[in-house]
């Protein structure tokens, strides 16, 4: 499967969610507010397009996600990440 190349910042967020899924033993997470606004802190070049990476990252077959009903509203719930190599 060829995937599109990422930028930095794009890259950056894909190798954090692997971490992410990875620590939640490949389970789904939901990626709420707080999570989102942790991650736009680590990844400066993200800030205020943390979905729009999220869409992007999902188009170009990087990660699977589908938006859910949390606490906050609707939210982002990772359900795959495929491997950085």
């Amino acid at each position: 499967m060829e995937r599109e190349p990422l930028s930095p910042e794009a890259e950056a967020l894909w190798r954090r969610l692997w971490e992410i899924w990875q620590d939640n033993n490949e389970e789904d997470v939901v990626l709420d507010a707080v999570e989102l606004a942790d991650l736009e802190e680590e990844i400066p070049g993200l800030e205020n397009r943390m979905k729009t990476a999220l869409a992007y990252l999902q188009r170009a077959r990087y990660i699977q996600y589908r938006s859910g009903v949390g606490e906050e509203g609707i939210e982002p719930i990772l359900f795959d990440v495929y491997e950085p190599r």
